[in-house]
């Protein structure tokens, strides 16, 4: 049995529904916001902090996660209102391990994991 010679045509991406996508994308918030946002942690009864947290990337966050390195994530993520770190890497690991897994759910909350991410949707409206 002999194979005929068909001609098939190269797939062609519209871009008008590519581009109509990476809009929906970023209406919806899909992209890490470069944008900083409050948060606090009570460090004692009565005694809070404030600080704002900046989201990560994708990437970076799983580079930072496949670390397993608390400190690290703390010190990308913890800033103040314009955005620069408040804290070294160095600075994150002195901290007591009560505190540091506070910032650690900040951090996760603010990169969509987590009770308090879904928390935090949820009083959105968007769960």
């Amino acid at each position: 049995m002999s194979k005929t010679n068909e001609t098939t045509t190269p797939a062609v991406i519209d871009t008008t529904v590519t581009k109509s996508l990476l809009n929906a994308f970023q209406d919806l918030g899909m992209f890490a916001s470069p944008d900083v946002r409050p948060d606090t942690i009570e460090l004692s009864p009565g005694v809070t902090a404030e600080f704002c947290v900046r989201e990560l990337p994708d990437a970076e966050f799983r580079k930072l996660w496949a670390d397993g390195d608390r400190a690290k994530l703390i010190a990308a993520t913890i800033c103040d209102a314009d955005g620069k770190a408040i804290m070294s890497v160095e600075d994150a690991a002195r901290l007591k391990p009560p505190v540091a897994a506070k910032f650690q759910d900040v951090a996760l909350k603010h990169a969509g994991f987590g009770e308090k991410a879904a928390a935090a949707a949820e009083q959105a409206g968007n769960a």
